[in-house]
C-alpha cells in the first residue's frame, strides 16, 4: 500500500448518488425522468467546476446508494476535507437546484 495526495484532499470531494438517476428516478417517476432527459448532474457539475477553475481541487463523483432517497431527487453530498468540518447532504432537483447547488459547493469547497 502506497500513500498519495490527490489534489482535492485540501477542498473536498462531491459525491452524487448513481442510483437516483439510473435506477429509482425512471422507476419512480417516468415524468420527471423525462423532464431530465440525458442530463447528468455530475457531469454538468464536473464541466462547470472546469469551466471556472475549481476542477482538480474539488472533484464531483458518482456513488452508489447513500440510503437518503426523495422522490424525483438525487442525493448529494459536500464532503469538506478540512480538519473540523462536516458533510453536508442535500437532495436536490437535479434541474432546478444544479445553481444554487452550484453555489454551495463553491461557497464550501472553493
Amino acid at each position: 500500500m502506497q500513500p498519495v495526495n490527490p489534489k482535492w484532499k485540501d477542498a473536498g470531494l462531491v459525491l452524487v448518488c448513481e442510483r437516483c438517476f439510473k435506477e429509482r428516478i425512471p422507476e419512480e417517476d417516468p415524468d420527471k425522468a423525462a423532464e431530465i432527459g440525458d442530463f447528468h448532474l455530475r457531469d454538468w457539475l464536473k464541466q462547470r467546476l472546469k469551466d471556472e477553475g475549481h476542477w482538480g481541487k474539488i472533484r464531483a463523483i458518482s456513488t452508489s446508494c447513500m440510503d437518503v432517497c426523495a422522490r424525483r431527487h438525487v442525493t448529494v453530498c459536500i464532503d469538506p476535507k478540512v480538519a473540523g468540518e462536516e458533510a453536508e447532504v442535500f437532495v436536490v432537483d437535479p434541474v432546478a437546484d444544479r445553481e444554487e447547488l452550484y453555489r454551495t459547493i463553491v461557497a464550501r469547497l472553493g
